[in-house]
């Protein structure tokens, strides 16, 4: 994207917490037990890898969850959460710019955003391991819960599933999904994404990487 937005939704620090006492490596995306994950470490001090201490570690889990149920409720939290702190906002118009800006908050960005961001700081030899939302409870001993959030009313759940700009997304996220089971690097599930789906391979990855190719050297 190349923008401002970069910074939000690719920010500088990248965390991956040490589970005490199992001594496993989790990245958490948001929506996927994020408070789950957080609260016992805070509650326990477990240790957050940042950055470049991240090259140091040989297997990740990272929590997948179905992209469709993870849209709905992104977008519901994140149109909850910016009326609460901002309140003179017209409700409205927030949810329009949720609906047709899908890339504007970490609560609804893909998870394959997740994991690009995580990308800049693996050791290529990492392996990622996919793992289901059931997991949060056993590698924690706590269950998701709302975060005090509603649900989703089923009018707004209907305008988000009907949201044609996210289609190549949430098919890059499926093939995520997918993955559940397997351990991979990053390059083994880049392939797996571009052999599963090759066209939203291309809208997604190889278009980001043509608008960063070179096209004129500075003399």
């Amino acid at each position: 994207m190349l923008s401002h937005l970069d910074r939000i939704i690719f920010p500088d620090r990248c965390e991956v917490i040490e589970v005490i006492p199992s001594q496993r490596y989790v990245y958490v995306i948001f929506k996927n037990g994020h408070s789950s994950f957080f609260t016992p470490q805070k509650i326990n001090n477990w240790p957050i890898r940042i950055n470049q201490q991240i090259q140091k570690i040989n297997s990740i889990d990272v929590i997948i969850r179905n992209p469709t149920d993870r849209l709905v409720s992104g977008i519901n939290t994140f149109i909850q959460h910016t009326i609460r702190n901002n309140p003179e906002l017209d409700p409205s118009t927030i949810e329009w710019f949720a609906l047709n800006h899908i890339s504007l908050n970490r609560h609804y960005a893909s998870q394959f955003v997740w994991l690009l961001n995580l990308a800049r700081y693996l050791n290529p030899n990492a392996k990622l391991n996919f793992l289901p939302m059931t997991t949060i409870g056993e590698l924690t001993g706590r269950n998701s819960k709302p975060d005090g959030v509603l649900p989703a009313t089923p009018e707004l759940t209907e305008k988000i599933l009907s949201i044609k700009n996210n289609e190549m997304y949430h098919r890059i996220d499926t093939v995520i999904f997918g993955c559940i089971g397997q351990s991979l690097t990053w390059q083994q599930l880049l392939q797996q994404i571009k052999t599963s789906d090759v066209d939203a391979y291309e809208y997604v990855i190889e278009y980001a990487q043509q608008i960063l190719k070179p096209t004129y050297a500075l003399s």
